[in-house]
């Protein structure tokens, strides 16, 4: 019955909804071509480690300068639908671009064009889906942390099938090019859904800039941004460190890591589905994020305190249930404090970027310096800076799933 009144009439799909939501898993699946595709990169242009390093470094920082900027500027417009489009077009001729190249030049002014474009059209097509309701943001959000977390748990099956049946990093790059090219040409056929705005004579951008600092100066907002951004804490980073931490302190294989990683990704959609039980039953964003953070903290330190394999194994999926949900919530409350303004919540939950881009570099630094367990344990910071903000916040009226 529970079960029924959380997620009765929730999965019906409009084309475009049904569009915008494939766009996100797709950009989970293909996104991994850069990275895990480099060795056949790599047979067609070869580069150096510094080089290498370059690539990702260069198309990482122009997506942290150009996605915030598209991000405000979306707003400007009725309807988000010329961004989507025009991302997916300029990320399918970087693909093409980047399939084509024989040298380093050609692949480092693909991979400028790759990452902003990707990000650009991500954040437009879940805009859209936002701003189609943006009073249902919290079940939104959570709809894509469930797609995201599915296309992230088949990336690595998906890119190695392409390339056994691909002939190289050519083959790769045209069949990425080719799908996001149809799935902009669709995307123009949609009707995108369009924000109202009582803003009278007044210019657009001028109310865009006065909103957007008006945002920073409000303690209660960039509270949830924080909230938002520590979440990336256990992401990639915890896994690739906590990887670490299972081979030289359990000494555990490395088949047997890969399992234990694979199945905490997989307890993520068990995760989103408490999450939306909980909501169901009443409980506010606010009391389900809390006692998520505590369950995540308590698993975090139990699995540095033993030494059982079995143990662990399930403590990794009790922090992976738990934590899954504390990014789709906590950006669902950005949103909902800005109606009709998407792409400005995107551009201050983007003032993050910085420090996801640091963190591995700091995580790193700790490990090496102190051990691989502090390194770990730092990343304890995420669930106790998530309780303590939502401890020092005033309290605010019931927000529960829409």
């Amino acid at each position: 019955m529970l079960f029924t009144r959380a997620f009765s009439g929730r999965l019906s799909l409009s084309p475009l909804r049904l569009t915008l939501f494939s766009i996100t898993l797709l950009e989970e699946m293909l996104s991994g071509i850069p990275t895990i595709g480099l060795p056949l990169l790599r047979h067609q242009v070869p580069m150096s480690y510094t080089q290498i390093g370059l690539l990702f470094t260069l198309g990482a920082a122009m997506s942290m300068v150009l996605e915030p900027l598209s991000n405000v500027l979306s707003d400007l417009g009725k309807t988000k639908k010329l961004w989507v489009i025009g991302g997916l077009l300029v990320l399918s001729g970087a693909f093409v671009l980047a399939g084509l190249a024989h040298s380093f030049a050609v692949i480092l002014v693909a991979f400028a064009l790759l990452y902003p474009s990707n990000d650009i059209a991500l954040g437009a097509a879940q805009s859209s889906l936002i701003d189609e309701n943006p009073h249902r943001s919290t079940r939104t959000m959570l709809r894509l942390a469930f797609i995201g977390n599915l296309g992230d748990f088949l990336t690595p099956l998906t890119v190695t099938i392409i390339a056994l049946l691909a002939l190289g990093w050519a083959s790769l790059c045209w069949l990425a090019a080719a799908i996001w090219l149809v799935v902009a040409l669709f995307s123009c056929a949609l009707r995108f859904p369009q924000v109202e705005r009582s803003e009278g004579r007044r210019s657009r951008l001028g109310l865009l800039a006065e909103g957007f600092v008006a945002a920073l100066r409000n303690p209660l907002m960039l509270g949830w941004v924080v909230i938002a951004t520590l979440p990336v804490m256990l992401d990639e980073v915890y896994r690739s460190f906590v990887s670490l931490y299972l081979q030289d302190i359990l000494h555990l294989s490395d088949d047997v890591v890969e399992s234990l990683i694979t199945f905490e990704s997989a307890s993520g959609f068990a995760g989103l589905v408490i999450c939306e039980l909980l909501l169901a039953l009443g409980l506010t964003v606010r009391q389900v994020l809390a006692g998520s953070a505590l369950v995540a903290l308590i698993g975090m330190t139990a699995l540095l305190l033993t030494r059982s394999f079995w143990l662990a194994g399930l403590l990794l999926c009790v922090v992976g249930a738990s934590s899954i949900s504390w990014f789709p919530l906590a950006r669902a409350q950005v949103y909902e404090r800005l109606p009709g303004r998407s792409g400005t919540g995107r551009a201050l939950l983007s003032l993050g970027t910085p420090f996801s881009v640091i963190l591995p570099s700091i995580v790193g630094l700790i490990a090496g310096r102190l051990g691989i367990t502090a390194g770990v344990a730092f990343l304890e910071l995420a669930p106790l800076g998530i309780l303590f903000l939502l401890l020092v916040q005033r309290a605010e009226p019931r927000a529960t799933l829409a």
